[in-house]
């Protein structure tokens, strides 16, 4: 099982999907696909029940497309507030975790409503454990593993 760091993300690990060489003493991770690993890995953040955390709304801004500046006047923010969630220094705003994942689902084409991530947010329970997120291939399609 690999620890896969590179996401920005503590708690993801790969389950297969990868290669590991060593060459002249350094060791080399290969992720055999990198776009399906972070599609799958976003759309699953995008709809887990708890908040998003500093790193997964910096991932999901990342897998957009979109910079700092960009997404903060999409919010009516400015760059240094998006900068703040980012590295945990403000608490997100429920209504900006839920437009940043309605954001993301809208450019994948699985439109929910902000509502249906507002009322996600609205059922979390704060005093349960963040869950570890472990991922596997498939037939070269990434997937959470059972």
């Amino acid at each position: 099982m690999y620890h896969y760091i590179e996401s920005g993300l503590p708690n993801v690990h790969l389950k297969n999907g990868y290669s590991i060489e060593v060459i002249d003493d350094e060791e080399y991770t290969s992720i055999d696909d990198m776009d399906g690993l972070h599609r799958v890995l976003a759309r699953t953040i995008a709809s887990k029940a708890m908040p998003l955390t500093n790193a997964e709304f910096k991932f999901l801004r990342i897998e957009l497309n979109l910079s700092q500046r960009i997404l903060g006047k999409r919010f009516g923010v400015s760059e240094q507030t998006i900068a703040r969630y980012e590295k945990g220094q403000s608490e997100i705003p429920r209504t900006t975790d839920a437009a940043l994942r309605s954001l993301y689902m809208e450019s994948i084409e699985q439109n929910n409503s902000v509502s249906y991530f507002l009322d996600l947010l609205a059922n979390y329970e704060a005093e349960q454990a963040a869950q570890e997120i472990l991922l596997e291939e498939i037939d070269r399609e990434w997937k959470l593993a059972g």
